[in-house]
């Protein structure tokens, strides 16, 4: 990757994901959704909302946590009444894991939190340039996804 301009975009990605990855931002999105459960709870019923019913391997898988770690938060989302959990289909010994509808209300609000501060951070942009943005963020994105599917995994 030669040349300034890829350089200037290399440091604004690298920004990006280093400052939207910290405890602080995802404070700020929890803030704007009015929500007060642990950030650590709301990953977890977050990727319970988008692919579950999940089990817990899975799930420690996603949330880049162990075992023990994802089964404690399962526990006490389920004791919030949060999640709900049940035997797998496929395998009656593995138990999965979906939001109930008071957890689906969270996840809900807390999109809704993201989308306040977009709108905040957008404030004063045109139109076109909002959708210019996304349109070259999804051009983006699409080509990461591809290189990381057709990466050899033993690399």
């Amino acid at each position: 990757m030669a040349g300034s301009d890829h350089d200037d975009y290399y440091e604004a990605w690298l920004d990006v994901l280093g400052r939207v990855s910290r405890p602080r931002f995802v404070a700020l999105i929890l803030d704007r959704a009015g929500v007060t459960l642990d950030a650590d709870l709301c990953r977890y019923l977050i990727h319970i909302d988008l692919r579950g019913p999940i089990g817990v391997l899975e799930l420690a898988e996603l949330a880049e946590h162990n075992h023990p770690k994802a089964s404690r938060s399962l526990a006490r989302l389920e004791r919030l009444g949060l999640i709900t959990r049940s035997p797998a289909p496929h395998d009656r010994r593995v138990k999965t894991a979906s939001t109930t509808p008071e957890g689906r209300r969270i996840v809900e609000a807390i999109n809704q939190g993201r989308r306040r501060i977009l709108q905040e951070a957008f404030e004063g942009w045109s139109e076109h340039d909002r959708a210019e943005l996304a349109r070259l963020t999804r051009r983006f994105t699409d080509a990461i996804v591809t290189l990381m599917e057709t990466a050899d995994p033993e690399t």
